[in-house]
């Protein structure tokens, strides 16, 4: 079975809830719901199968934390994103309850927090001397980055899941029901609306905007991948990076929710039950494409992409071909977040706390380390840090040495 009928056994959450935080019914919803309910009386009778078992190996690396603090009550149970963002030397986090915070990346000191007093639905995004957050109620808020005040707020169309960005006087931000919705970033005011129609069942969660220079890109859970001129939103080309099949409205589903990833001209976008590309960032050409099905998200270094499938698989492609250069499959099940590249290593984190390392060159493990809590983002990378953000609202900075050889 998918991971998305299992129990998340590391955080204790039942099959039920599991399907019900994974999962959003746009329509059909009688249908799919009694649907749901056969199928998981169907995977009643069914053991479901725990978490890989963590694999011994010579550590080679040597993990200190550097600084951590305390960001609220973090995801507080719910299925939720929520990215810390890095700006220069500051970092801004918040939690599910309203909680925003600012700190220097640095030592972990606070600049300044605020409780906007009510449920945040995605991380912060900053730039143009503004912080801004989604609420699940379907408001942008934007706070001012120096002290944190709320300068405005914005009501969108529904609930905000992916991290909103900012750059050059625009925020776009992406809501469930499909919009993607651009406002000035001086004072909310709506600029346009792009919308596509959201299929009948799709997973929780929303690929994130981003904004280079003077255009936009996004992902969409009808599998399409768009470009639009950042001030009108003019569509310069879309592109469906898969075509939904099957019978049933699961077997249709072809979200793109991993945020797309930019290197240069070229493009790269993974869908879930879809595909990975690559594409020409100008004319929309697929430079090439292979079948892939993740919705966690991508990183990159100078040869090759890495990413989690959704059968907590890490691959390693080449950048150039899609060609696969190795696949760590000892962390199935264990539910992983994008990885993110450390030096020559390639980390990501896991529902139960662990970090796992592996060699860039390889796959092979080369560190661990657990904390607090499960993680649903991958760490952040600045120099010789990570930034890590855990379930429960611990936000750590950690530095990472070559272990000593005896």
């Amino acid at each position: 079975m998918s991971r998305f009928f299992q129990g998340n056994t590391g955080s204790g959450r039942s099959l039920v809830q599991s399907f019900a935080g994974r999962f959003l019914l746009t329509r059909f919803v009688i249908l799919l719901c009694c649907g749901a309910v056969i199928l998981l009386a169907g995977c009643s009778s069914t053991p479901v199968e725990p978490p890989a078992p963590l694999v011994e190996f010579k550590p080679e690396l040597t993990v200190k934390t550097v600084w951590s603090t305390q960001v609220g009550h973090g995801v507080d149970k719910e299925d939720l994103r929520l990215a810390p963002h890095l700006a220069g030397d500051t970092l801004y986090a918040n939690d599910h309850k309203g909680v925003v915070v600012s700190l220097q990346a640095d030592n972990g000191k606070q600049r300044w927090e605020i409780d906007l007093g009510e449920p945040l639905t995605s991380g912060p995004g900053s730039g143009d001397g503004i912080v801004v957050v989604g609420s699940a109620n379907g408001q942008v808020i934007a706070l001012a980055a120096e002290d944190g005040k709320t300068l405005w707020r914005a009501q969108l169309s529904s609930e905000i899941l992916a991290t909103p960005a900012v750059g050059n006087g625009v925020v776009v931000a992406h809501t469930v029901d499909g919009k993607l919705f651009a406002l000035g970033a001086a004072d909310g005011k709506q600029l346009w609306i792009y919308d596509r129609t959201v299929p009948a069942l799709t997973l929780r969660g929303t690929s994130a905007p981003l904004i280079l220079s003077d255009i936009v890109v996004d992902g969409f859970a009808s599998g399409k991948i768009a470009l639009l001129v950042l001030r009108d939103g003019r569509v310069l080309w879309e592109k469906s990076i898969a075509v939904p099949r099957g019978r049933s409205e699961f077997e249709r589903m072809v979200d793109i929710d991993a945020s797309p990833l930019v290197i240069g001209s070229v493009l790269y976008v993974v869908g879930f039950q879809g595909r990975i590309a690559a594409i020409d960032l100008q004319s929309g050409r697929v430079l090439w494409s292979r079948s892939m099905s993740s919705s966690t998200g991508l990183s990159a270094d100078d040869s090759s992409l890495y990413l989690s499938d959704n059968e907590d698989r890490v691959w390693a492609l080449d950048r150039s071909s899609g060609a696969s250069l190795w696949q760590q499959e000892a962390l199935q099940r264990r539910s992983l977040t994008a990885p993110a590249v450390y030096k020559e290593s390639v980390v990501v984190g896991d529902m139960e706390g662990y970090l796992h390392w592996m060699a860039r060159s390889d796959g092979h493990f080369i560190g661990r380390f657990a904390v607090e809590s499960g993680m649903r983002v991958a760490p952040i990378v600045a120099d010789e840090r990570l930034y890590v953000f855990s379930n429960n609202g611990e936000l750590l900075s950690l530095e990472v040495t070559p272990t000593p050889r005896r």
